[in-house]
């Protein structure tokens, strides 16, 4: 098995509700093979409540909120000597269909995503650069159909430098570093989803780039008062709580691979 499906196998066995039925089955073994019944039940009933407590609108916004509340929301452009002097946005994923005349097509995060660069590079005159590898081996790389997508649907007409290689967010960054030091360019404007912003950021600044978030593609509006409701389990909110734990292990993932513990 290569590095990237075990690092794919291991992204779904730590976040909801993969983590959560690995517990489980621990629970379960605990109580057949070794006759812990009452400990591997108690196990297994932990698990089941965090299933149901990440499914909630409340368990979804207690782990969701910290993350996209960090960086706020880019009002204006910077000016001045600060003033960043690139716009890079992060790919978030594609859907590939062969059957179809244009078998590539960006996600709904993608698009999101390409909105509020596309809207920024309105504001200002710099180059944007698409960062995003391959999906599949032999596909065109994610930058290269963001790239595409920023001319004909966003109709933006600013340099736009590919970065066609990365993988993942640490990807991301050191090849748009690569890259941009080739222009001689470390302010940028880092442009990916807010849930994503705070692993972002903490790669682009590891490899030497000075960035300026915009983050976009809120998971979740204003916080509504606390109801009934608030406890009503919903697959939706089960997703939104495992996208912040993937973030979670993301960022636990950074300070192991750069000692920041």
């Amino acid at each position: 098995m290569t590095p990237i499906y075990l690092l794919s196998l291991g992204s779904a066995l730590v976040q909801p509700p993969g983590i959560f039925l690995l517990i489980a089955g621990i629970g379960l073994l605990l109580s057949t093979l070794l006759g812990w019944h009452w400990f591997g039940r108690t196990v297994i009933l932990l698990a089941l409540l965090g299933i149901y407590f990440c499914a909630t609108p409340i368990g979804a916004r207690l782990l969701l909120q910290p993350l996209e509340d960090q960086y706020p929301a880019l009002l204006q452009p910077i000016s001045g000597k600060s003033a960043p002097q690139a716009i890079v946005v992060l790919g978030g994923g594609e859907i590939v269909d062969p059957g179809r005349a244009i078998p590539e097509m960006a996600n709904a995060r993608t698009l999101m995503r390409l909105q509020a660069a596309a809207t920024l590079a309105q504001e200002v005159d710099l180059p944007l650069v698409p960062s995003g590898g391959a999906p599949s081996f032999g596909a065109p790389s994610e930058a290269a159909t963001m790239a595409a997508l920023l001319r004909k649907s966003f109709h933006v007409d600013n340099p736009i430098w590919l970065e066609g290689k990365s993988y993942n967010t640490a990807a991301n960054a050191k090849d748009s570093a690569a890259l941009l030091h080739q222009h001689r360019i470390r302010r940028i404007y880092l442009v990916t989803s807010a849930v994503h912003m705070p692993r972002a950021m903490a790669w682009f600044r590891h490899y030497g780039l000075i960035p300026t978030p915009v983050p976009c593609d809120y998971r979740m509006g204003q916080a509504a008062p606390l109801s009934w409701q608030s406890w009503l389990p919903r697959a939706i909110y089960e997703e939104i709580s495992s996208e912040a734990m993937h973030e979670y292990v993301g960022l636990l993932w950074y300070r192991w691979r750069t000692r920041q513990f």
